[in-house]
């Protein structure tokens, strides 16, 4: 399968420059060719921003992302550790007021919530994987442009990646 990459830009500055580009090839005058000009610079300059925005927030999410594994394995082992006491207090003799019967249902659940856990820590993994493939991908996009980094922040955001 051909990996194409597309650009989602509004059509209607283009459409505008289009008519002026009939106007300026039908013959009118610098002052309106000058004015195209700036406009299709504008243009770029609009594009460049948009870019480095979108950067940016993918930068942000693979931040927020990465977080997740951490937290997930905090609350597995959390998790863990109290399966640990509940055994402990299943196995027992001295259970006073909650039997055995009681507990069994309750420890089943808790290690159906253990693994539902770890499928989503994979799926996570898989998101922050994915996550970074996008910013290869923007980055491409980016230098393929030509357009160098004009902001600190969009320089700070495409360290961040490397």
């Amino acid at each position: 399968m051909v990996d194409d990459e597309y650009e989602i830009i509004p059509t209607s500055p283009i459409r505008r420059l289009e008519r002026r580009m009939e106007r300026v090839e039908g013959g009118s005058s610098s002052s309106e060719v000058h004015k195209l000009i700036e406009q299709v610079v504008e243009l770029i300059k609009s594009n460049q921003r948009i870019i480095d925005d979108s950067i940016k927030a993918n930068n942000d999410l693979i931040a927020e992302v990465s977080k997740v594994p951490k937290r997930v394995d905090d609350l597995i082992m959390e998790m863990r550790e109290f399966m640990k006491l509940l055994r402990t207090s299943a196995e027992s003799e001295e259970v006073s007021a909650v039997s055995k019967e009681v507990m069994e249902p309750l420890v089943g659940k808790m290690s159906e919530l253990i693994d539902q856990n770890k499928k989503n820590f994979e799926t996570n993994q898989a998101a922050l994987t994915t996550l970074g493939v996008i910013e290869k991908r923007l980055k491409r996009l980016y230098y393929q442009s030509g357009q160098p980094a004009t902001s600190s922040s969009s320089n700070q955001a495409m360290d961040y990646g490397r």
